[in-house]
């Protein structure tokens, strides 16, 4: 994975962004924390600068090859301990991350994130042969599944929000092509989420959740109930946004 470097702090902050972003997206941080941290801003696969393989079906990237892969960098870089920022996507990695190396982290903040949830229809997509070939036939031609989202909508199943999110995030075939092929590659990294509130707990690490108000992408119901499971019941923090909490609350928070 490539990665940027922001800010010139003794303190690690390993940062992960959403779908469709890339590790510029935490670059504006540096003025501020940056003074406290150095901020090693990753590029996910399928985004940014990252390699990646252009069949991500035949590659089964499973949570100890994550493991080795950030191992590495600690290694390489001689960091004993580091902290987590994470928005989106990135908190599937960063809440996988908990479970790998929760000896070596010393803060989380997490942003809206994914993995809290198991999605039934990502495991759909992702891992059952019918799947895949409904989403393949949706790449090359989106019209019927465009229908029923306009339909979802004028009927109030779908809210406003949620179908501009979709349309934006799947307008184009390469972004739905991108789409799967994230979903693909990531298949197999599923944080075990009791498992991660466990450690938490047990190893006292500062954990901070941020959630928007407004998001009914990862809305703020998932947050509460991952609160349930922490000792700290004052990690939740639900602020006046929607999904997009780097562009409109990221900064006024750390």
């Amino acid at each position: 994975m490539y990665y940027h470097v922001y800010g010139h702090g003794n303190k690690i902050l390993l940062a992960f962004h959403g779908f469709g972003r890339d590790g510029r997206d935490f670059k504006h941080l540096e003025p501020t924390f940056g003074k406290e941290y150095k901020i090693i801003s990753f590029d996910l696969f399928y985004h940014g600068e990252s390699d990646y393989p252009l069949n991500p079906e035949t590659i089964n990237f499973y949570k100890e090859d994550l493991k080795n892969l950030i191992n590495q960098y600690l290694i390489t870089n001689s960091i004993d301990k580091f902290s987590l920022l994470a928005y989106s996507l990135g908190g599937r990695i960063s809440l996988t991350l908990i479970e790998l190396f929760s000896d070596k982290i010393e803060k989380i903040f997490l942003f809206a994130p994914d993995g809290i949830k198991y999605s039934w229809g990502y495991s759909f997509v992702t891992k059952s042969n019918i799947g895949k070939k409904i989403y393949k036939g949706f790449i090359k031609s989106p019209g019927f599944i465009f229908l029923i989202l306009k339909l979802g909508k004028a009927v109030r199943m779908i809210n406003d929000s949620v179908y501009r999110f979709l349309i934006f995030q799947l307008e184009t075939e390469q972004k739905r092509q991108k789409v799967y092929d994230n979903w693909q590659f990531f298949r197999n990294i599923h944080p075990d989420i009791p498992h991660v509130q466990q450690l938490i707990n047990s190893k006292n690490i500062n954990i901070q959740l941020y959630f928007g108000k407004y998001d009914t992408i990862i809305p703020p119901r998932y947050g509460k109930g991952f609160v349930k499971g922490l000792n700290n019941k004052d990690a939740l923090h639900i602020l006046d946004s929607g999904h997009n909490l780097i562009k409109e609350s990221l900064n006024q928070v750390l």
